[in-house]
């Protein structure tokens, strides 16, 4: 193996012709740069662009240092990110064929696939990309991507694919582009990036791979995110043929589909999307953008007739309309100074008051979604309200003939009032006398409660209806359709 990877580092440190020319004289031994460290000198200087791998290459747990931003642009001069540098794990327009392996492989920043071809079976399992990864290429059947991390920002743009190619468990730090484009704008935007000779040559790969397996630069097949991870997505422009499983996934910025067909076949199930950044327990976006991302994707959910999550993105719109509407607010009042002062100040005020009541209406019912909230919140209501009677009566308490049995009369009192307009009936004349008329001749005494427990009362059956009013509304919820 050793002695192989030397064979293959001297050669490739040879540049790209001398490579393709030895690969088509010996295509049957297979390429393995397994474990090799590209990221210290000299190996960090060898540019893999347009090199010929041919089946079973072997780059797993390999690792590049990457590239800082400033060297990734600043090519001769002039503005280019497609150009090598040293460090960069650079693959563009390179060809692989069956089986290509960069399992666990360390990119670093701003690695490229550009314009690079796959056979069937490219692994990138546990595959780790910094910040700006490039992998517009075209992908045989079976790509596998599994539990792969990606830094901030990163492109499949246009990237055609095989069958069956899995994203399951990955995690996309930054946004991420698997926008479509057609086969005339893929051709515009390729013939712009190298000259004639080259892009002639390129395009005949990528069309022999598109027919080979059935792929093209604007659809997806039967492809799989589940349980992935998105901090942004734009599915924009895409076409999905198959079953899209995004089961499980969470997306923690909407992700873009405009102008897809075919959205009634992915599968939402058990996703979650959200405006609030990961880690983040509260958020308020000023962007209306956002508003307009979540409207969108309301009308693609509903082909797909995921009522649960339409309902929930219904309620992250409303969520995200609370920063925009308190930024609009806040900038009336400070334009307008004292023109319109009690007007602007008085709608700012009631939509602060508006925030409050809907965090309560999370905090108890998550937005009638959950039944167990409000049915929790009732029961330990009992012991609360049992502990505020406890210590309102404390002083008829000190004087009752018998204290247990005041104390569960008290307990008694509780539980009734928890339950609405029945509970409180089941409280006779005589526990009233008892509660109240501790220590008195109770033909003498009349039962009127001390100051503040009738609020108390109040409060608890007010309580108690809206906790059953919450558990009604999450089951019927549950079961609408529209």
């Amino acid at each position: 193996m050793a002695t192989d990877q030397e064979f293959f580092l001297g050669l490739a440190a040879k540049g790209k012709d001398t490579w393709n020319k030895w690969r088509r004289a010996d295509i049957d031994r297979r390429v393995t740069f397994a474990g090799i460290d590209f990221s210290e000198a000299p190996r960090d200087q060898i540019d893999f662009s347009g090199f010929e791998f041919g089946d079973h290459a072997d780059f797993s747990k390999c690792r590049w240092r990457g590239i800082k931003l400033e060297e990734a642009v600043q090519v001769a001069g002039g503005f280019n990110t497609n150009a090598f540098r040293p460090g960069r794990a650079f693959f563009r327009g390179a060809t692989f064929g069956r089986k290509a392996n960069f399992n666990r492989a360390s990119f670093g920043d701003w690695a490229t696939f550009l314009d690079a071809t796959f056979g069937q079976d490219a692994c990138f399992i546990g595959a780790v990309f910094g910040d700006h990864a490039m992998l517009d290429a075209a992908f045989g059947i079976f790509a596998d991507f599994t539990s792969a991390a990606f830094g901030k920002g990163a492109s499949f743009y246009g990237a055609a694919f095989g069958l069956s190619p899995k994203f399951n468990e990955v995690h996309f730090k930054g946004w991420v582009a698997f926008s479509g484009k057609s086969q005339d704008q893929w051709t515009i935007d390729a013939s712009r990036r190298m000259d004639p000779e080259a892009f002639s040559e390129m395009k005949q790969r990528h069309e022999a791979s598109w027919k080979d397996w059935g792929s093209l630069p604007d659809h997806l097949p039967n492809i799989s995110f589940a349980r992935a991870r998105f901090d942004g997505a734009d599915f924009s422009g895409r076409s999905f043929e198959h079953t899209a499983d995004f089961t499980g996934a969470r997306f923690y910025s909407p992700p873009n589909f405009d102008n897809v067909s075919g959205a009634s076949r992915i599968d939402f199930t058990g996703a979650r999307i959200r405006f609030v950044p990961k880690g983040k327990f509260i958020h308020l976006t000023e962007d209306s953008r956002v508003v307009v991302r979540l409207r969108a994707l309301r009308k693609v959910v509903d082909e797909t007739k995921n009522h649960d999550l339409e309902r929930d993105l219904y309620i992250e719109e409303r969520k995200a309309e609370r920063g925009v509407y308190l930024r609009q607010r806040w900038e009336d009042l400070k334009k307008e100074g004292w023109k319109n002062w009690f007007r602007n100040s008085g709608r700012l005020l009631a939509h602060v008051l508006w925030i409050f009541i809907m965090f309560g209406y999370w905090a108890l019912a998550d937005y009638g979604r959950s039944f167990v909230r409000p049915l929790a919140a009732l029961i330990a209501s009992v012991f609360f309200f049992d502990w505020r009677y406890t210590k309102v009566l404390a002083p008829l308490m000190a004087m009752a003939p018998d204290v247990e049995k005041y104390k569960q009369a008290l307990g008694m009192l509780a539980l009734g009032n928890a339950v609405p307009f029945v509970g409180p009936l089941t409280i006779d004349t005589k526990v009233k006398e008892f509660l109240f008329c501790a220590g008195e001749v109770a033909d003498k005494c009349t039962p009127i409660p001390p100051e503040g427990f009738q609020f108390l009362v109040i409060f608890q059956n007010l309580f108690s209806i809206t906790c059953v009013f919450f558990i009604g509304l999450a089951l019927r919820n549950y079961f609408k359709i529209k």
